[in-house]
């Protein structure tokens, strides 16, 4: 874990120390848009791919409300933004890159997941000279045949790939070292046998990090994706392990520990009833350590829309940046309530169906959570919780 990671953490901390601390990140979604049509994306479980593009520009905001959110975002304390959402943030460059300067501008971290087929050679130049921090690109294999299969419209892999060689290329005769590239690829019975020939591709392409995440299903589409615990069998003794050799190697940084825990039976199996999962976690644990999970601490999420929740397994709130501030939305009656049944143990419904990411990445922040604590000479944290809301 690197400090930018031990410093969401402390922020976290802050709040038992009995401060009051911003949200440390943002997430949010410029836009509902997409141009591919993935088989295993969450819109597939909607009626159509164009109706919710045409949706989408009926209740976006605007650019300028987004660049008013970022300076307000910077007053409260925000390190870090994720721009992802529920499309692909580059089908609407100026607003996006706009964004991104004004984030930067700020002096906050930023991060961007995007396909790959949006870019052009001015909007790649624009990218590195604001100093942007990291881009994902999502592919999905080592070849056309499976990534556009996969994405459901030809010659997406060409575009991906050559838009990720251009940034490497520009960044070398820029001399910089920023963004730094990675590589998002979901898990499914289509790829699970040819991730030993991505990770040599990934080597070629130097990549620095590689997230691998199993498939969450959304409709019949990713149903029949996800691979069986025939293939899973598979994956986990004839390809894991040389993974991760693989990996080191080529100095490929990667999520596969998170990866392993991920994998566990219960997690793949209880995807739509991780209540238990999350809770069972922080049974066994006291005080602050105890908590089930940590986001409304820490992490909000801006929809299109303006609907705000501190979640990214989204629920509509009916609470608006359009009507509130974000630091009224944060230290508000809905955002308080959330913590003190967080406290509670008390789980909204929604984390159900928690992504089993979230829960591999709150073990990891108990685990360091401790030896920060040890470090700091409080014992084992048997305080009144009610006192941090």
């Amino acid at each position: 874990m690197d400090e930018h990671e031990r410093n969401k953490i402390r922020r976290i901390l802050d709040w038992f120390r009995g401060e009051n601390p911003g949200p440390w990140k943002i997430d949010i979604e410029l836009h509902r848009r997409c141009n591919l049509r993935c088989l295993s994306c969450s819109r597939r479980g909607a009626d159509s791919y164009e109706k919710i593009n045409e949706h989408s520009k009926e209740i976006e905001m605007s650019t300028e409300k987004w660049l008013e959110i970022i300076d307000e975002a910077s007053e409260l304390g925000v390190e870090e933004w994720h721009i992802a959402g529920g499309g692909e943030p580059m089908l609407i460059p100026d607003r996006t890159l706009s964004c991104m300067e004004r984030i930067k501008r700020q002096g906050m971290y930023g991060i961007l997941t995007n396909n790959g087929t949006q870019f052009d050679e001015e909007k790649i130049r624009r990218t590195i000279d604001m100093g942007w921090d990291v881009i994902h690109f999502s592919i999905d294999g080592p070849s056309s045949n499976i990534h556009d299969y996969l994405r459901q419209v030809d010659g997406t892999f060409g575009k991906a790939t050559q838009t990720l060689k251009k940034f490497q290329v520009m960044k070398d005769k820029l001399s910089v070292e920023k963004p730094e590239i990675r590589v998002n690829t979901v898990l499914s019975a289509e790829n699970y046998d040819k991730l030993l020939e991505m990770v040599e591709y990934l080597n070629e392409l130097n990549v620095s990090y590689w997230f691998i995440e199993p498939l969450i299903v959304y409709s019949g589409y990713g149903k029949k994706l996800k691979l069986n615990k025939k293939q899973m069998k598979d994956f986990k003794e004839n390809y894991y392990s040389r993974l991760v050799k693989k990996c080191k190697e080529h100095g490929i940084g990667n999520n596969f520990e998170t990866l392993k825990g991920n994998l566990d039976d219960g997690l793949i199996e209880g995807t739509n009833e991780m209540q238990e999962v999350v809770r069972k976690d922080s049974e066994k644990e006291e005080g602050i350590l105890s908590v089930p999970c940590y986001q409304p601490f820490f992490h909000m999420v801006v929809k299109c829309d303006g609907n705000v929740n501190f979640c990214d397994v989204f629920t509509e709130t009916g609470i608006s940046v359009k009507s509130k501030s974000l630091k009224d939305i944060w230290y508000g009656d809905y955002m308080s309530k959330v913590r003190e049944k967080m406290l509670e143990n008390k789980l909204p419904g929604y984390c159900g169906k928690c992504n089993p990411s979230n829960t591999t990445q709150r073990r990891r922040y108990r685990k360091e959570m401790k030896k920060m604590l040890n470090d700091d000479g409080i014992s084992k944290l048997k305080g009144n919780l009610s006192k941090i809301v």
